[in-house]
């Protein structure tokens, strides 16, 4: 697994550099946005380690680009910013993850290896391409939605909370059982991430010919319902 540390500060960077190394992780460092986005561009990582507070492009900019650019990699943002806005810009941005600085390095290293392992749950050994509904079909190993006439690439966040909808096919599911199942296990407390998330998905679904808000419809009092009946045609 290949872990790119985007920091300015050159004592962090060197420590989370030397503690992923010694746990078996290939790690390259950026110390700027413009230089982590020349280390996408020319090798495929697997989590990038992110520091909100960067010269010249934010680390939160630098999250849009790579997820407008389909690319998704799992993002853990670093900052010393710990307020519940912060954390929903963060999450808004496109991360998976927000670490509140400062930080233990155990504590990051187990947030990297739980999204390791939810990552391989939706590996090869699980039926890869699920009906999902609406002529669309689900590649579970690499979260890609497809229609015949198109297809996208969802984040691992916006892959689990599709499965969470198909897995509750028809059931009304309120924003507190989607962030417990989602969210509550990082540690979270701001809810209003499951907003963020089902608009995240519902705007992917609309590239794929569908109407997103006949498939995951808001239940007024209650929540969400996944019910792909009826929801060919975008709005």
């Amino acid at each position: 697994m290949s872990i790119l540390v985007v920091e300015d500060d050159n004592d962090i960077s060197t420590l989370l550099k030397r503690g992923f190394e010694m746990e078996g992780y290939d790690v390259d460092c950026a110390g700027s946005g413009e230089e982590a986005m020349n280390k996408i561009l020319r090798k495929p990582y697997s989590t990038m380690i992110l520091d909100v507070m960067l010269p010249r492009q934010s680390g939160l900019e630098v999250c849009k680009h790579i997820r407008e650019a389909g690319n998704d990699l799992t993002v853990i943002m670093l900052s010393a910013r710990d307020a519940v806005p912060d954390r929903i810009e963060g999450l808004s941005a496109g991360a998976d993850d927000y670490v509140i600085k400062p930080f233990e390095f155990a504590e990051l290293l187990a947030r990297v290896k739980a999204h390791e392992r939810r990552g391989q749950s939706a590996g090869p050994a699980d039926d890869p391409r699920l009906n999902i509904g609406a002529g669309m079909m689900f590649d579970v190993g690499i979260r890609k939605v497809e229609t015949q006439d198109a297809s996208v690439l969802l984040t691992e966040r916006e892959a689990e909370l599709l499965m969470l909808f198909v897995n509750n096919l028809g059931k009304p599911l309120s924003r507190l059982d989607i962030f417990s199942a989602l969210w509550a296990d990082d540690g979270g407390n701001a809810i209003n991430v499951v907003d963020v998330y089902v608009g995240y998905l519902r705007r992917k679904l609309s590239a794929l010919n569908v109407n997103p808000k006949a498939v995951i419809k808001t239940v007024r009092g209650m929540g969400f319902l996944y019910d792909p009946k009826d929801a060919g045609g975008t709005d």
